[in-house]
């Protein structure tokens, strides 16, 4: 049987009017999964820190949520997440299951109240003090959802080779 050229034209268009409706239900599903916004993973040589969520907002559909938290330093004092033990000089790396808008990481290290962001490297590295002891960190993002924050502990441990092996 022959297909006219109209035919065949229209069933062509009408295959991919077909095809683009379902790629975009497909991206819609996949952030639809997100409820609410993504935890990062802050990882280094095969472990992560475990972090501790701070403020956010975070919409979905016709719904918007709202969180307002404490600042990080009392969100560390009151969850006690167990740090994350590096090695002067290390490089941590975070990494989101739906990743962030471009360029809108941002970590920041704690002092008491004082902040001092970090510089990124590859967008999403950092390389972590070379001074022992406990370091704070916070780490936000935005995604077209929202933004979020996540609060965690590094423990920067003197370059003993048998303890990091």
């Amino acid at each position: 049987m022959k297909m006219s050229g109209i035919a065949m034209k229209m069933c062509l268009a009408s295959m991919l009017l077909l095809a683009g409706c379902q790629a975009d239900s497909i991206d819609r599903a996949a952030q639809q999964q997100f409820l609410t916004p993504p935890n990062p993973v802050i990882a280094w040589k095969e472990k992560s820190a475990m972090t501790v969520p701070t403020s956010f907002c975070w919409s979905v559909e016709d719904e918007a949520t709202c969180t307002d938290t404490a600042a990080p330093p009392e969100i560390i004092a009151e969850k006690k997440p167990s740090p994350l033990q590096v090695q002067p000089g290390a490089v941590l790396t975070i990494s989101y299951d739906l990743p962030p808008a471009e360029q809108s990481m941002v970590v920041t290290q704690w002092v008491g109240s004082s902040q001092i962001e970090q510089t990124l490297e590859n967008g999403n590295q950092w390389k972590v003090p070379e001074q022992p002891g406990w370091y704070l960190f916070d780490v936000r993002a935005q995604w077209d959802q929202g933004d979020a924050g996540h609060a965690f502990v590094i423990e920067v441990k003197s370059n003993s080779r048998s303890q990091y092996l």
